[in-house]
């Protein structure tokens, strides 16, 4: 009975091995199978990379005429992209929008209809490429639709030229020779062609269409004439380039350990992780020391959850262990667009780097800001302009400090140091730092990217200068109403000015596409003596309580005659919304 059952299960597997292979080999004696065709590749795919992920959108522009079809993603957290092109025409035109490391990125690639279903990239390389071809900067080539003509053959023959004169560092950077730049599928994990985006640096001026490629290592340049596409020089020079790369990767896994302390709670200031990563000799930050920089960061409860990312390098002196790094800070799920600012890193003895700050001696800022300002004698006013914030946190003695830039008076704007008020205050103005400015001033600045100048002194010495970068252009008077600015529900103007001292409960509702910053109240009386509570907002707080009792830090009484109350929120560039109560 058992052989009759095994030879029974043998004769089924054989009719079924029989039958496999018959449809394999068509079946013969006229009998047919049908197969369904696998289905047609729908979409372009790639990563958006400038030294690190970009914070932003890809947008694909297609070749239909006479209007060109667009759609717009947005690029995920490892700077990947899929964008579905079934009801577009080929070829295309690709744009990444965003940020890296707070510096702001509009970089192109191109496809053809032979790249649906496959990768595009979207880099500082792939951008050249473009141009090139283009023989114009590459957002020309994208504006005007003159690219319906794009063959690959074309985008071949450039990235194959462009990769000849980077083979060196690429092959540096372990990147294999048959490397393509526009195609290649890679991470953004500091190996491979994103190591090779972290060395390399592309500029292009669009007045001489020049474009230059440095690598940051050794500092050698090339040089293509985007009009025509020929390059000048070659960079041969790969000296430190490797354990420059490996410099890159520790510096990055250093800031994920710094992330990772502050992941669910926050760390001590004497955490020992914590401070293995700084070098407590030379670190200064905005003016502090180490120690009141990490007693600051360790007991402000909105950083729970805080991330550093993105990290790119803008200089790295091998020979002396010294870089400067940029990253994205990652609050509360999104990003604080704060603007570029140089973070330093010193690489010791024990082959470790360490980070320094900013090696600010101050904390500097000029920031675009508006406020609707309601008061109980004047009509509610809206102002918009700069905000100068200069603060000596780590008292050197700074007096005052000019600023100078676009829609700033030629002279610049000069502040003095007023103790009490602990910000630097606009001399001439009654007080505060927010420089008001007329639309046609605030037309003379960039859209983005506009830098200012900073002189800090002491007495008539010259202490430091710094320069500060716009991410976006100050709002336009123009451009706000009551509706933009955070909407203050509780106290009203009556209920603050009746304000006596004790609990109370500020609650408000913020116009969509803001996000909390600060919460500010004061009272105080008329001869100087104040009380003030300050805190940082998450981005689900809509109110908060506390105490102000009319008692100074001394313990000193008084009788309230003023009251403020100061409410920000900033939009997706970090421009500063705020609404200001303020009643005598």
């Amino acid at each position: 009975m058992r052989i009759n059952l095994w030879n029974s299960v043998k004769l089924v597997m054989f009719g079924v091995v029989t039958t496999m292979v018959l449809a394999a080999c068509g079946g013969g004696g006229g009998s047919t199978t049908s197969s369904t065709p696998p289905p047609a590749a729908t979409t372009l795919s790639g990563v958006a990379a400038a030294g690190a992920p970009i914070i932003g959108s890809v947008t694909i522009k297609d070749s239909t005429t006479p209007t060109a079809q667009t759609k717009t993603v947005p690029i995920a957290a490892d700077g990947k992209y899929t964008v579905d092109v079934s009801d577009m025409k080929a070829p295309y035109m690709v744009r990444a929008d965003g940020y890296v490391g707070g510096n702001e990125y509009h970089l192109y690639s191109a496809g053809t209809s032979a790249d649906v279903g496959g990768t595009i990239n979207v880099t500082p390389l792939t951008d050249l490429i473009v141009a090139n071809i283009a023989g114009s900067i590459a957002k020309t080539y994208f504006d005007n639709g003159s690219f319906t003509g794009l063959t690959a053959a074309q985008l071949t023959a450039q990235a194959e030229a462009l990769k000849a004169k980077l083979l060196p560092v690429l092959q540096a950077v372990g990147v294999s020779d048959s490397i393509d730049l526009l195609r290649a599928s890679f991470s953004t994990d500091h190996t491979g062609l994103d190591a090779a985006l972290d060395v390399l640096r592309v500029s292009t001026d669009s007045t001489t269409g020049v474009a230059t490629i440095t690598n940051i290592i050794t500092q050698q340049q090339l040089t293509s004439n985007i009009t025509t596409g020929a390059y000048t020089g070659a960079l041969t020079d790969t000296t430190g380039v490797a354990t420059g790369v490996t410099d890159i990767q520790a510096i990055s896994d250093g800031f994920k350990k710094f992330s990772s302390l502050f992941a669910t709670s926050l760390p001590s200031d004497t955490n020992t992780t914590l401070l293995s990563l700084f070098d407590s000799a030379t670190f200064r930050s905005e003016g502090q020391n180490l120690a009141a920089f990490l007693s600051e960061l360790t007991t402000e409860q909105t950083l729970i959850g805080i991330s550093f990312t993105n990290i790119s390098i803008q200089s790295m002196d091998a020979a002396n262990g010294t870089a400067v790094v940029a990253f994205d800070v990652i609050q509360n799920g999104k990003v604080i667009n704060d603007g570029p600012k140089p973070f330093h890193m010193i690489k010791k003895a024990d082959g470790k780097w360490y980070m320094q700050g900013d090696q600010y001696i101050a904390n500097v800022e000029v920031e675009p800001r508006a406020e609707y300002r309601i008061t109980n004698t004047n009509p509610a006013a809206i102002q918009t302009g700069l905000n100068l914030n200069i603060e000596d946190r780590g008292g050197k003695g700074i007096t005052s400090a000019v600023v100078t830039g676009a829609g700033l008076p030629s002279g610049g704007v000069t502040l003095i140091n007023n103790i009490a008020y602990e910000h630097f205050e606009i001399q001439g103005q009654n007080g505060g730092n927010l420089y008001s400015l007329t639309d046609t001033a605030i037309g003379a600045i960039a859209d983005t990217g506009e830098s200012y100048t900073v002189k800090l002194y002491i007495g008539s010495t010259l202490a430091a200068t710094y320069t500060e970068k716009l991410k976006k252009r100050p709002y336009l008077n123009t451009e706000l109403t009551a509706a933009n600015f955070p909407a203050i529900s509780a106290p009203t103007v009556d209920q603050l000015r009746a304000f006596s001292g004790g609990n109370t409960t500020v609650s408000w509702a913020l116009p969509t596409g803001l996000s909390n910053d600060w919460l500010s109240a004061q009272i105080a009386d008329s001869t100087g003596n104040s009380a003030k509570f300050e805190a940082g907002l998450l981005p689900t707080d809509t109110s908060k309580s506390f105490a102000l009792t009319p008692v100074t830090s001394t313990g000193q009484t008084f009788t309230i005659t003023q009251g403020w109350i100061w409410l920000g929120a900033f939009d997706s560039y970090g421009r500063l919304l705020a609404t200001n109560i303020n009643v005598f």
